[in-house]
């Protein structure tokens, strides 16, 4: 099971659909509803626990959501930004992990269902999960 605790907004509260919906909109795409689930109501959170293993066996840990609250560099809208150049299109990050590394929702093959990427700078992007649950079912405690 996950918890989850206050991470990347000073204070937290859930998003309103408007929120939401302008986040959509604004990336062109709709997000998971298993995501939505858990971002609108916990957003900037950190899920407790928080590790999880690349394919290679190496640990990496998420260290929270992005959220729908404007002018952050936090937001799902804007952390996009830096990076929009050297990710593909139709990857769309949805969480911080360490090191500035991200979490990303991949919509290239299933617009409906993306599937959960993993992308460093140092590695690109490595896949995860089928799914935003089946990648929560992949943390553990360190």
């Amino acid at each position: 099971m996950v918890d989850w605790v206050d991470g990347a907004l000073d204070d937290p509260r859930p998003a309103t659909p408007a929120e939401v919906q302008a986040a959509e909109r604004a990336l062109r795409v709709p997000l998971p509803q298993d995501f939505l689930a858990v971002a609108a109501a916990h957003q900037g959170a950190r899920p407790e626990p928080s590790s999880f293993r690349l394919p290679d066996g190496s640990g990496e840990a998420v260290e929270h959501l992005l959220h729908f609250v404007e002018g952050s560099f936090s937001n799902i809208v804007t952390r996009g930004f830096p990076v929009e150049g050297v990710l593909d299109k139709g990857i769309i990050p949805f969480a911080e992990a360490l090191g500035s590394n991200l979490l990303c929702f991949d919509y290239r093959t299933d617009y409906d269902h993306p599937r959960v990427e993993f992308w460093s700078v140092d590695t690109g992007r490595v896949p995860l999960a089928p799914t935003f649950t089946a990648f929560l079912d992949l943390l553990h405690d360190v």
